[in-house]
């Protein structure tokens, strides 16, 4: 154990001036953010051409919300598959193939106006997306191994970016670039992605090969999935928190502001809640690596982003506003400081297996507290009641925040001996 934590101590960044002495990798850096980019951009271009697409498909609004959800659903439930799958072939050979499918998948919805093959498209889609998501967290130790915490917040800030213009760009500019068709606006998003396709492969053909002829990322302890692993309910529950929380106010905001006569004000609280994100990713870069693997900035993010949900229920106008860009700009921060936490605390195949299972569990809890509270706003008739078990939840999460392990396989008693 003593030989693990030495390791861990020589690999973390732990002080600002040793992340000076060593040069950056820019070029790996600048991949990261790209492929960043196209981890969320694929499924936030389709809520702006929702309604283009109901039109041309004759879709109810529950069908076309499902355009939307459907891949992060089969993200979630697709994790442990992806990581199985990454482990069979290789994480770098992995992540090509998952943006190839990403790729594929996001541009055959422009190319159909059938409604079922528009759903596979988004079913292989969200394939695509799960296998990225458990592959890049690996690959940190071969592209950044002196810069990890960097690494985790580039990547991090590039989906980010992603899911800002993919919702905020893709109907006032590309949908313009399309001549207003929504079939030719997908396929024109597509198109960037090969680009990064082809980086990915030269830096596949590029890859130092370790003794063995394995890279960094592939070598290391083979570790299972365990759901009965106290660190991936420990690091998921807190995720469903933070994604939750995002996901229902968003959800829910036009509903309550619409019950307290305050509509007037959605396009702003929109504007700025969703910005909040990009606010957040940059404070990352600035601040991040100081942050990462200590528990006190998780724990303020993420009883900001509680108590700034609270403040907006609470009060009305401005005050209320303000509160809710201090919940987005928390609970984001809170996102980013847990998704960098793998890489920091394990190595090789390891990585990808605990992203891999806090992923599932997180997803999978946010999908289902705000269901709940729609349920029970509906019942009850009340609107403000939508947020309030995703709310609650997020506040029994702190608990796990407290108690979450921040060093190599801390307190995890499902751990297999190194």
């Amino acid at each position: 154990m003593g030989g693990i934590m030495g390791f861990f101590s020589r690999t973390q960044i732990s002080t600002p001036s040793s992340v000076a002495r060593e040069a950056l990798p820019w070029s790996a850096l600048a991949l990261l953010w790209l492929v960043g980019l196209y981890m969320r951009l694929p499924i936030l271009i389709a809520p702006p051409l929702a309604g283009d697409i109901a039109e041309a498909l004759s879709l109810g609004s529950a069908a076309v919300g499902a355009l939307t959800t459907v891949p992060y659903v089969v993200l979630a439930l697709s994790m442990m598959l992806a990581v199985r799958f990454a482990r069979g072939i290789g994480m770098l050979r992995a992540l090509v193939l998952a943006l190839v499918i990403v790729t594929m998948g996001s541009g055959a919805r422009g190319l159909t106006l059938s409604v079922p093959v528009l759903f596979i498209a988004s079913v292989v889609m969200g394939l695509g997306l799960a296998l990225m998501q458990v592959t890049i967290p690996a690959l940190l130790r071969d592209w950044t191994p002196r810069h990890l915490a960097l690494g985790s917040t580039v990547y991090l800030n590039g989906m980010t970016v992603g899911e800002l213009i993919g919702a905020g760009a893709t109907r006032p500019i590309v949908l313009k670039l399309a001549g207003d068709s929504w079939q030719v606006a997908m396929l024109l998003w597509s198109l960037p992605a090969l680009m990064i396709v082809a980086l990915l492969v030269l830096k596949l053909r590029a890859a130092p090969r370790r003794a063995g002829g394995v890279s960094e990322a592939e070598s290391g302890p083979r570790r299972g999935i365990s759901l009965r692993s106290r660190r991936v309910w420990l690091m998921g529950v807190p995720l469903a928190a933070s994604v939750g929380l995002f996901m229902a106010t968003n959800a829910y905001m036009s509903s309550i502001l619409d019950a307290r006569d305050e509509t007037e004000l959605l396009t702003l609280a929109l504007l700025f809640y969703n910005a909040s994100p990009l606010a957040a990713s940059l404070v990352m870069l600035w601040r991040g690596r100081r942050w990462i693997t200590r528990r006190w900035p998780l724990g303020i993010f993420a009883a900001l982003g509680v108590l700034g949900l609270v403040g907006f229920l609470a009060m009305e106008g401005w005050p209320a506003l303000i509160a809710l860009v201090v919940s987005g700009f928390g609970i984001t921060l809170e996102l980013t400081l847990i998704m960098a936490l793998p890489p920091c605390l394990e190595r090789g195949e390891a990585v990808a297996s605990l992203t891999a299972g806090m992923s599932f569990v997180g997803y999978s809890l946010a999908f289902v507290m705000p269901m709940v509270g729609g349920w029970m706003a509906e019942a009850f008739d009340r609107a403000s009641l939508s947020l309030w078990p995703m709310l609650v939840f997020a506040a029994l999460s702190l608990v796990a925040v407290c108690r979450m392990p921040m060093t190599a396989r801390e307190d995890d008693e499902t751990a297999v001996p190194a």
